[in-house]
């Protein structure tokens, strides 16, 4: 490789006993074949309960890193932290990726690119290699949101195969533990104005014979829990447009359009509770944080709880109306416990020394 940078081959790992050892091997050859003279193994475990911690250590062409924390991007975190190469370069433990792919990476890496994907969908995936569900819907829905938001031209937000510049990872500040630590490296990549780039990769099937770590609902959700949390202010977008519904069917469906402005509100109010959290999380200020934070939420809820009950009382209203305002208030309270606790956990914690 050019200009004498360094590659560590990373692997996590969570029980893969009967893969590891020819994934240690293939990536052992491929730095070898392609003259990457100056490169480490890594296997970053992730709890393993069956043999792979024994073979890696009586195998000893791979440097083996514990890790404390459950979950894939946990993995993939510590083992980047604790990689001694210039770049990293890592794949699943399962042989559904091909180290020998990594001659496609190098170049870009000679380029001084931060971040490479290998694309599933630019190369060829193979039969049984990817579920249905997830090849042609949650992949690639997931993928282009994160088009639309971000605006990074990625085409397989969930590829296990990409080589990072470790300099740039450490300018990420990543969050994530699951599986949705693929997009969170691919959006703050985004967000921080990374060079990036892919290249087609071939997706063989699973060769380890046991059932599959990726849980398709929860890790999707969380997925898409961490691309609208990481950039929140999206959120208003569609907060506006269930406003303008709302006014377009008001003559001839009330209830219907109080629906849209209880969702309206619901989102709004999301929003800013997602911003106050990822302040927080990122230690940052802004001035709607600084005003929220100031606003007395406690008193406002029980002053709001409270007129609600009253005009309830009083059956002033059409049923439709008394049933939003019930809904409103309910919601600002959750509101208002949710603001809270972060406040109280995230936003004024406790020091850790004096």
């Amino acid at each position: 490789m050019k200009n004498n940078k360094s590659i560590s081959f990373l692997i996590p790992c969570l029980n893969e006993a009967g893969t590891i050892l020819r994934v240690i091997d293939k990536a052992n050859k491929a730095a070898k074949k392609y003259g990457i003279t100056n490169f480490e193994i890594l296997v970053a475990d992730n709890g393993s309960t069956d043999k792979s911690i024994e073979l890696i250590k009586s195998y000893q062409k791979a440097r083996l890193v514990r890790v404390p924390v459950r979950g894939y991007g946990a993995a993939l975190h510590w083992g980047i932290i604790a990689a001694k190469g210039d770049y990293v370069f890592f794949a699943d433990a399962d042989l559904s990726y091909d180290f020998m792919e990594i001659r496609k990476f190098l170049k870009f890496a000679e380029g001084h690119y931060d971040l490479i994907l290998g694309s599933r969908y630019k190369g060829r995936i193979f039969e049984g290699a990817m579920p249905y569900l997830n090849r042609y819907f949650g992949t690639p829905f997931l993928t282009w949101l994160i088009r639309i938001m971000y605006g990074i031209k990625t085409t397989d937000c969930n590829s296990g195969m990409r080589l990072i510049k470790k300099d740039f990872y450490m300018k990420l500040h990543m969050r994530n533990s699951g599986m949705e630590w693929a997009s969170e490296l691919i959006l703050k990549t985004a967000l921080i104005g990374g060079e990036y780039a892919e290249v087609p990769i071939n997706f063989y099937r699973d060769r380890r014979g046991s059932v599959p770590h990726l849980a398709r609902w929860t890790d999707g959700w969380r997925h898409l829990k961490a691309i609208l949390l990481i950039k929140p202010n999206f959120l208003f977008l569609p907060t506006i447009i269930l406003l303008l519904l709302a006014l377009l069917v008001f003559n001839s469906s009330l209830s219907i359009s109080l629906l849209f402005v209880q969702l309206s509100f619901a989102l709004f109010l999301s929003t800013l509770a997602a911003k106050l959290l990822n302040f927080a999380i990122d230690n940052r200020k802004s001035t709607m944080v600084v005003f929220v934070m100031r606003l007395p939420l406690v008193l406002l809820g029980g002053a709001i709880t409270f007129l609600a009950a009253f005009i309830i009382v009083l059956g002033i209203f059409q049923p439709e109306i008394e049933l939003f305002i019930v809904g409103e208030a309910a919601i600002f309270d959750i509101w208002v416990f949710l603001i809270e606790t972060i406040k109280t956990h995230l936003v004024n914690t406790l020091p850790e020394k004096a």
